[in-house]
């Protein structure tokens, strides 16, 4: 079932069936069952998860290492906003967090409690300095990765110069990812995949680069 979170997008939403309340209390009652991905940014990385539910207060949310009860942490959607709370419980993979201020589950997921919103909403990017190479044609090059989500990819070239259009990515972990490249500067370069990578794929791979390093 996660093979399909794709790009962040929201695959299910639902609201309790619990009888209406006053409307000041009414989103902090209300849960929003959903699948999406965000980027969780904790005391010592930052990483992909799984959001499952989410309440004015907070939210239940998948994890792939080992995080712990008490510990401040941030989470971003698609919109790039930063929602701050901390860690109150931990099990099985599973944390829940309690937001530092109430705020309305729907304006989350769609994006517009962002102040300014994002111009371009894109999904949830992770943050690296790790080496590779990238195949142009029969050539080879090495390059850094900057940073990567299911759907794309910032690199630094060795070879800045270089004019790049339809590339190979190779990082140790990951299978070979095919992309072009949709922008580039004197040093960097942005790579849009043909194939968005997997999620649990990616959410696996990146703590297991951190212990590496």
């Amino acid at each position: 079932m996660l093979e399909n979170c794709n790009n962040g997008g929201l695959t299910t939403a639902s609201l309790s069936g619990k009888p209406a309340l006053p409307n000041d209390r009414r989103q902090h009652a209300r849960h929003v069952s959903v699948l999406r991905v965000a980027k969780i940014n904790t005391p010592r990385s930052e990483e992909l998860c799984l959001v499952r539910n989410i309440s004015g207060k907070g939210m239940m949310v998948h994890v792939y290492s080992d995080l712990c009860v008490g510990d401040p942490v941030s989470t971003e959607f698609n919109s790039g906003k930063p929602i701050a709370g901390r860690i109150i419980w931990h099990r099985e993979g599973m944390i829940g967090i309690e937001f530092d201020e109430s705020l309305d589950p729907d304006s989350i997921l769609s994006g517009t409690n962002s102040v300014p919103a994002a111009p371009h909403p894109r999904p949830p990017r992770v943050g690296l300095e790790l080496h590779g190479r990238i195949r142009v044609g029969s050539r080879y090059q090495t390059v850094t990765l900057c940073n990567i989500s299911q759907g794309g990819a910032n690199i630094r070239p060795s070879e800045p110069d270089t004019v790049l259009e339809k590339v190979v990515l190779m990082v140790n972990g990951l299978p070979p990812i095919a992309g072009s490249v949709r922008w580039q500067d004197e040093e960097h370069a942005g790579i849009e995949f043909d194939i968005p990578v997997s999620f649990e794929v990616l959410a696996r791979w990146v703590p297991s680069v951190r212990r590496q390093g």
